[in-house]
């Protein structure tokens, strides 16, 4: 029950989470810690200093540690890939399609993304 609940959690999470490790911190204390309350402050606090601590991307070792802390291991599993795979999907998306799009609206759709970005991270700052 829990590996679908962190699973379903952090896919809604990875589908709207746009702007990069600074923004994804912000998005979940806000729904972990405040809205469902699965972490208390200081138990974020310490699993988001471990992960400044280890090298590689942030965002993604804090949802693993919160999918453990909440499910085990399995819960750690399932936070990883449903935080990744919307933008896995996408990215996989564009590689395949990125050369049959019009020069014009691959723009488009890079400068959109660009802002909506910029958005995000405001957002969550």
């Amino acid at each position: 029950m829990r590996f679908g609940k962190v699973f379903w959690e952090f896919l809604w999470l990875g589908c709207i989470s746009f702007g990069g490790p600074a923004a994804h911190v912000g998005y979940f204390h806000r729904r972990f810690v405040v809205r469902l309350g699965w972490l208390d402050e200081a138990t974020y606090a310490r699993l988001l200093a471990l992960t400044q601590f280890l090298p590689g991307p942030a965002s993604s070792q804090l949802g693993f540690a919160i999918g453990r802390h909440r499910g085990g291991l399995a819960g750690g599993v399932a936070a990883f890939l449903g935080f990744t795979l919307p933008s896995f999907l996408i990215m996989v998306m564009v590689a395949l399609y990125a050369t049959r799009l019009p020069e014009a609206w691959l723009n488009g759709l890079v400068s959109g993304l660009k802002w909506l970005a910029v958005v995000v991270v405001a957002d969550a700052v």
